[in-house]
């Protein structure tokens, strides 16, 4: 692509591209080099867009879409259809800030909302019209500004601050609806190059809730598992040796703990980093192993 002065949406739709083929890297245990060769995309180029440093051709778009078996919009946002697309995004935007129990609402508030729109579009069904087509897609909108306003309510009650409960910093907390427990920090695992894992807990934190059951809680140490985990970000664990291909895992590889995903090809067994700054682990035979459990993502 020409190296013309990027606009915001471009310089948003290359963030939305690196991270989508990060992702797609990661899901399919591929390194980039290979990516490149098997698509006939210069290497260089295929660096770029995976660090959101260079936006894709489109026909490079086209080829990454077909080798994964996806729509050019699942990769680049730029292709994804403009019909209803600015009510969906804010709808998504604003729902995303909502807290978890207005969340709840606004979903059985859209499932309500769908089932009356079926409800109205079964009665007229047998006898649609040009006419009838026209008013089915002005409704279609209309449910979707419906929706819209009420998550902009819940998101305005939800931010509206009643000082009169406010006396200390606590309490405004409380009143935004944030609220913490204790948790126990049993040390930390590296996203990168191996720490070790203590078996006694090393601090205790405040961690807001709601806190997911789990057994052992440690701090990531490194960056080689974002976008998915950041360096310092708590993670739960769940103690099991019954693990899968695509899991994100702990384990602990020659005294050294991991945060990874485990992935399984032919008789290769490879601990897996989101990043692909970073190389993978590739399982030797002598290597010892102690499996803590899975990540609850």
């Amino acid at each position: 692509m020409g190296r013309g002065k990027l606009t915001p949406q471009d310089l948003e739709a290359m963030k939305a591209i690196s991270a989508n083929l990060q992702r797609l890297l990661a899901e399919s245990g591929m390194k980039q080099s290979h990516l490149a060769t098997i698509l006939n995309i210069p290497t260089s180029s295929l660096n770029e867009y995976v660090k959101g440093k260079s936006l894709p051709k489109i026909g490079n778009i086209q080829k990454i879409a077909d080798y994964f078996g996806l729509q050019k919009s699942d990769i680049d946002p730029r292709f994804a259809s403009k019909k209803d697309s600015s009510t969906l995004d804010k709808i998504n935007h604003i729902a995303k800030q909502l807290e978890m129990k207005r969340q709840i609402k606004v979903l059985d508030f859209c499932y309500q909302q769908s089932k009356e729109q079926d409800e109205t579009a079964s009665l007229s069904a047998s006898d649609e019209t040009t006419d009838d087509k026209v008013a089915d897609k002005s409704n279609h909108t209309q449910y979707q500004k419906v929706v819209d306003s009420f998550i902009a309510k819940e998101l305005n009650d939800q931010t509206i601050i009643h000082w009169d409960n406010v006396i200390k910093a606590k309490d405004l907390y409380q009143t935004f609806g944030r609220q913490y427990e204790n948790i126990q920090i049993y040390g930390e695992v590296s996203a990168g190059t191996g720490i070790w894992v203590g078996h006694e807990k090393q601090e205790t934190i405040k961690y807001p809730i709601p806190i997911p059951e789990h057994d052992i809680a440690l701090t990531v140490n490194g960056n080689s598992m974002e976008p998915l985990f950041y360096n310092g970000d708590v993670i739960f664990v769940k103690k099991t040796k019954a693990i899968h291909h695509g899991q994100i895992i702990v384990v602990i590889v020659n005294n050294e703990a991991y945060v990874k995903k485990l992935y399984r090809k032919n008789k290769e067994i490879r601990l897996i980093s989101l990043n692909p700054d970073y190389d993978d682990i590739i399982l030797k035979e002598n290597d010892t192993i102690e499996v803590i459990g899975t990540v609850i993502t």
